[in-house]
Parts: structure tokens; sequence; C-alpha cells
């Protein structure tokens, strides 16, 4: 062990309290994305009890990676071993190699005059394509 001497330990509260950034486990869903969800699933004739939003990452696009959704039953995903979460009794299933790279995500529902869709908020995207349709890791 080294001897530090007379060296004595100072600490300074600091003068502006920050709360922590908000860390996401797993993937988040919005309220707004719950609604669509259970909304497309009725309007389907699918229960949102057994159907939910399969989420997937594909090899796609100019940077690489892009997002595939589609109306699932949940059942199958459970017994596959993907990763399912749940919302205002929407349900959300993320093939289990995907999860990887949507891990701390924030599901979304965005209506604009270009387009309205489920937008994916990912935090571990480092680059897009020009027109944002894919994405690299």
């Amino acid at each position: 062990m080294s001897d530090c001497g007379d060296v004595k330990k100072v600490f300074v509260a600091s003068s502006v309290a920050t709360a922590p950034e908000k860390i996401i486990v797993g993937v988040e869903i919005s309220d707004v994305a719950a609604d669509k969800i259970k909304l497309f699933l009725t309007n389907d004739n699918k229960s949102p009890e057994e159907y939910g939003l399969f989420v997937s990452v594909v090899k796609d696009g100019c940077s690489g990676k892009s997002y595939t959704m589609a109306l699932d039953p949940i059942a199958p995903h459970k017994e596959a071993g993907d990763k399912v979460f749940s919302h205002n009794g929407a349900t959300i299933m993320i093939e289990k190699l995907s999860y990887l790279f949507v891990t701390g995500s924030r599901l979304d529902y965005v209506e604009a005059l270009t387009g309205s869709g489920f937008n994916l908020v990912n935090p571990n995207v480092k680059k897009t394509c020009a027109c944002g349709s894919s994405f690299a890791i």
C-alpha cells in the first residue's frame, strides 16, 4: 500500500442538483403506440390479448440494418424465446437476436404530413442513411 501522507479527502457538493438520465431496460412502449397497436388489431378482428406487434432487425438499406414490423400472434414468439413487453393492454415482441440492437429503445407512433407509423427511438443507432430508412449500430 502507498502512503498518502497528509492528503485529506474533500467532498464538494454540486451547486446544481441534476437528475440521473433515465435508463430504459428492455423496450418502452408509449401510450400512443399502445393505443395504435390495439386499434390496428381491433380493425383486423384480432384480440390484443392474443396478438401484438412483432419487431425485428434485418440486414437492409444503405446503412446496413432496418426494422420490420408486423401484427403477429404472441404465443409462438414466447415459445421461440423472443422478448415480450406489454403496456396498457398492448404487446410487442422483439425477435431475440434483434433485441441486442434495440434494447433501451422507445416505441412511439408518429403522425406527420409525410407519413404516419411506428417509430423506434433507438439510443444504440450510430448513423442513419439520408432517407432515414436504415441505420448502423
